[in-house]
């Protein structure tokens, strides 16, 4: 069977342009960890962050997402140190959890990954990237009982979020529902046409089709 292209995580690492704020006017510390990062590279980002690492700035969320800029820069070391960091400082951080997941995932630790993302789950049932990276786990791990549970759930919760349809529809193809795989694939386009994870579902659809094409062409035996 055609192999479908599968993105495993998807964590929130948008950041734009950081603005400049005068003292005068707006101390730092009221301004949100978010927008002081906003539009910085990686580089910049870490070095911004230790800065006020050093400066006693040292919560969960500082080290958080000083293992996303380390993530983003692929140095996963970096990052699954600072995401540990985070959880010290800040165990019910679930997200620091997910990004952990994600990145052991990525370095095909597959129980590694599902443990943190229950670890998520127990802290935010609610946490639709955790539910949907679950779900997947639990689908590859024959669990299908487990895997639609969590995926429903996720798409409940936020039938706007991109990410559960594209496992729904992985999970559509794999059984043999092409048609429901085909409208979850085209849902996640809709939804966030310029993101990477559209580009999956694309690629998905050129497959599918590609696939069953082949297969109606191929000649059947005689009775």
């Amino acid at each position: 069977m055609i192999k479908i292209v599968v993105i495993t995580l998807l964590f929130c690492l948008a950041f734009p342009l950081a603005h400049l704020w005068a003292r005068d006017s707006l101390q730092v510390d009221d301004v949100p960890l978010r927008v002081q990062l906003d539009g910085l590279d990686p580089v910049s980002r870490i070095a911004y962050l230790r800065y006020l690492v050093s400066i006693g700035r040292d919560e969960g969320e500082v080290y958080f997402q000083l293992g996303v800029a380390f993530h983003q820069s692929d140095t996963p070391d970096s990052a699954e140190y600072y995401y540990g960091k985070a959880i010290d400082s800040s165990p019910e951080l679930s997200k620091a959890h997910v990004n952990l997941g994600v990145l052991y995932d990525t370095r095909g630790d597959a129980s590694l990954a599902l443990s943190e993302f229950q670890i998520a789950l127990a802290i935010d049932p609610d946490d639709i990237l955790a539910l949907s990276h679950a779900a997947f786990l639990q689908f590859l791990r024959g669990r299908h009982g487990k895997a639609d549970e969590y995926i429903s759930q996720a798409i409940e919760l936020d039938p706007e979020s991109p990410q559960p349809h594209l496992y729904m529809a992985i999970f559509f193809w794999e059984s043999g529902i092409y048609r429901e795989a085909l409208l979850e694939w085209e849902r996640v386009i809709e939804l966030a046409p310029e993101s990477g994870l559209a580009d999956r579902a694309r690629e998905n659809i050129t497959l599918m089709q590609n696939a069953l094409r082949g297969a109606a062409d191929r000649p059947t035996a005689r009775e």
